[in-house]
């Protein structure tokens, strides 16, 4: 197999750049056309600031990392895009174009609380077939799970990893909670509440994970209080 020159990885990342895309803090998500499908790109932006071999090596790993974490979740019975294809020349996933709503604007849209917690119990069921097989998502809000056809899609692992810690579970579990404490206050208990129960039907874990998960909670609040008198102290 022949091997890209710089100018030719180069040209071939521009060209992508050029076209309509989302830029993110670490990627770009381009749609595209791939052998006739619609797909979406995840291009890893290299970084100036980076020395260029480690700069390389770092977008690699995440794209490989991120690659497994989205296939490992289609085994572990977790819908997510399918991977047509991955470019490590351009650090790029070309994975399928998922045509759905976010789960954001589902639960903030004008649809019944009823359907919009049983949407929420399905995210506990899944994300605990996710921590079951020890995958953490690593940004678990919803504006990360796609619905189509009634069914979850999740989406973006960029941030997420493999581990069998039950305090990395915990931590994905404070995300979601949090994500409903600020983007969806009005219902933010009944939909937690609903999450626990999706989640504890799936994850044999569950009651472990949610007494670290209070812990995890009280630690942050704890540091945060006295960031707080800190800063108070300081001013004086």
């Amino acid at each position: 197999m022949f091997q890209k020159s710089e100018k030719e990885k180069n040209e071939g990342l521009i060209n992508l750049l050029n076209k309509e895309n989302k830029w993110g803090a670490e990627a770009v998500l381009l749609k595209d056309d791939w052998l006739g499908f619609q797909v979406m790109k995840k291009i890893r932006i290299p970084k100036s600031y980076r020395i260029k071999q480690i700069d390389d090596e770092l977008r690699n790993s995440r794209t490989i990392s991120e690659s497994k974490l989205i296939m490992a979740s289609r085994d572990a019975g977790v819908k997510t895009p399918f991977i047509f294809d991955i470019d490590l020349d351009s650090s790029t996933i070309t994975m399928e174009f998922i045509e759905g709503k976010l789960v954001k604007d589902v639960l903030n849209s004008e649809a019944t609380l009823e359907e919009k917690l049983q949407y929420v119990e399905l995210i506990g069921e899944q994300v605990g077939k996710l921590h079951n097989n020890d995958i953490i998502h690593g940004d678990l809000t919803t504006s990360n799970i796609l619905i189509k056809n009634r069914e979850l899609v999740f989406i973006d692992f960029g941030l997420g990893k493999f581990s069998q810690a039950i305090e990395d579970k915990a931590v994905d579990i404070l995300l979601i909670k949090k994500c409903f404490t600020s983007t969806h206050t009005k219902f933010e208990s009944d939909y937690f509440t609903t999450f626990q129960k999706g989640y504890m039907s799936t994850m044999s874990e569950a009651k472990s994970i949610f007494r670290r998960a209070i812990k995890v909670e009280a630690r942050a609040r704890h540091l945060k209080e006295n960031q707080i008198i800190g800063v108070y102290l300081l001013s004086e």
